[in-house]
């Protein structure tokens, strides 16, 4: 490819890029950052999820102790073109593989799952996209790890059941007579174990961290792991995710949107 061409071609997967993260690159991450994805996206398929840059943790060891950094910006490009990054400097425990998954997959730094682990990190501590969305890419990256299709599958449901969840808060927006209102709600929410978050661009969030040591999320793993484990590797993430819907029918985050109008009065309950 000519030098002309491939830089025609990397400025329009960046502009591209750029539109799909909702805001511009450089309110969201350092111009170094920017350069990296940049430099790099021209030579990533666009309908083919993968991974950007090297994954490297420090200081050397820092796996045994459970608490390391990012030696260089890390990121994932999904499926769609939609970009992931975590940058230099982030600290990371692997925390997305919590005790319940070590014997599917073994340590929280397991080579085949801690770059889908340090993706999925980072963006469930800083709420950027939606929650259904942040624990979708996580599924995307275990299987451009390698990971086969059925334990990805088991990873992702325990992540949609289990994960953390979040809502933004927005103002509810008046509805004239006749018409039902989707963003003002007049009914009081009781929200178990959340809190209110603030996000990176200075958004409230009502946020629940995650539920693994729950004996809901215990109870609701053991009845449909026989069934997650017998789809082998004709389970996908649709599957997963319908299934999910129908365990967790009854969660606040689940029943609502992305977004809650400011017309729920939410309560907020500390265990």
């Amino acid at each position: 490819m000519s030098s002309a061409r491939m830089t025609f071609h990397l400025t329009d997967r960046l502009h591209r890029w750029r539109r799909k993260m909702g805001r511009t690159i450089d309110q969201r991450f350092p111009v170094a950052a920017t350069v990296f994805l940049a430099t790099t996206l021209a030579f990533v398929s666009h309908s083919k999820a993968d991974f950007v840059g090297s994954l490297e943790l420090l200081p050397p060891g820092c796996e045994t102790a459970g608490n390391c950094r990012l030696g260089q910006d890390f990121g994932f490009v999904d499926a769609s073109g939609l970009g992931w990054q975590a940058s230099k400097g982030l600290l990371t425990d692997g925390a997305s593989i919590p005790p319940w998954a070590r014997p599917l997959v073994g340590a929280p730094f397991e080579a085949a799952f801690i770059k889908a682990a340090v993706i999925h990190d980072h963006y469930c501590d800083r709420h950027v996209r939606p929650w259904r969305q942040t624990h979708r890419v996580f599924y995307d990256a275990l299987i451009a790890s390698q990971v086969s299709k059925s334990r990805a599958g088991i990873m992702y449901f325990a992540v949609m059941i289990g994960g953390p969840k979040w809502a933004r808060l927005i103002r509810g927006r008046p509805c004239p007579v006749g018409m039902s209102c989707i963003n003002q709600v007049n009914v009081t929410n009781s929200v178990p174990g959340s809190a209110i978050a603030l996000g990176e661009a200075g958004e409230l969030y009502v946020s629940r961290p995650d539920e693994y040591g729950s004996a809901r999320f215990e109870n609701t793993l053991a009845g449909h792991l026989p069934d997650l484990e017998k789809s082998g590797e004709g389970l996908t993430a649709e599957d997963v995710e319908r299934l999910a819907g129908k365990a967790m029918a009854d969660d606040f985050y689940y029943r609502n949107g992305d977004e809650v109008g400011s017309g729920v009065s939410v309560t907020l309950q500390t265990e």
